[in-house]
């Protein structure tokens, strides 16, 4: 079989995986939410980089609206993985402050791992792990070829801090 049409049969089960990771998402994780590289979790990850920031200034390094931000951040402090404060010098601005149970959030999130990667084999996880640092190194490439912001990079750092107990 030629590498082209290899490389498309690669591509339509990539597709189908992303498909079915948000489908998975949605209905088996439905019960026990989880922290992820979005929304939420992108606050926290934020947070434990840099910790007492403002609402402005997360959003502005998340590439999120104000809005969102606050929505996200009034959910966090709900849960109690946040805190909001004041400046002292300009009482408009919240500082935001990762509490300890927040902290808890991001190391018990860190050290989850999916039930369905148990139906691969010992030798099939060896394989895989290379094969997916290749695909994520020229990702990470392609990103930075296409949009070197920092926001791009900011996102860039979350996921490494995130993944970075996988990496090997």
């Amino acid at each position: 079989m030629a590498k082209s049409v290899k490389a498309e049969l690669v591509a339509g089960k990539l597709a189908e995986y992303e498909q079915l990771s948000k489908i998975y998402d949605d209905i088996v994780k439905q019960a026990r939410p989880h922290l992820i590289v979005e929304g939420q979790g992108k606050i926290l990850l934020a947070l434990a980089d840099e910790d007492h920031l403002s609402q402005r200034e997360l959003a502005t390094r998340l590439g999120m609206s104000p809005q969102s931000t606050s929505e996200f951040v009034a959910k966090l402090a709900k849960r109690e993985l946040v805190t909001l404060s004041k400046l002292p010098s300009d009482r408009r601005v919240n500082l935001v402050n990762l509490t300890d149970a927040g902290r808890q959030e991001i190391e018990t999130a860190n050290q989850e791992v999916p039930p369905f990667v148990n139906a691969l084999t010992e030798a099939e996880l060896d394989q895989l792990v290379p094969l997916l640092n290749k695909i994520t190194t020229a990702m990470y490439a392609d990103i930075d070829a296409s949009n070197p912001t920092l926001g791009v990079k900011f996102h860039k750092l979350l996921a490494g801090r995130y993944l970075k107990q996988f990496k090997k």
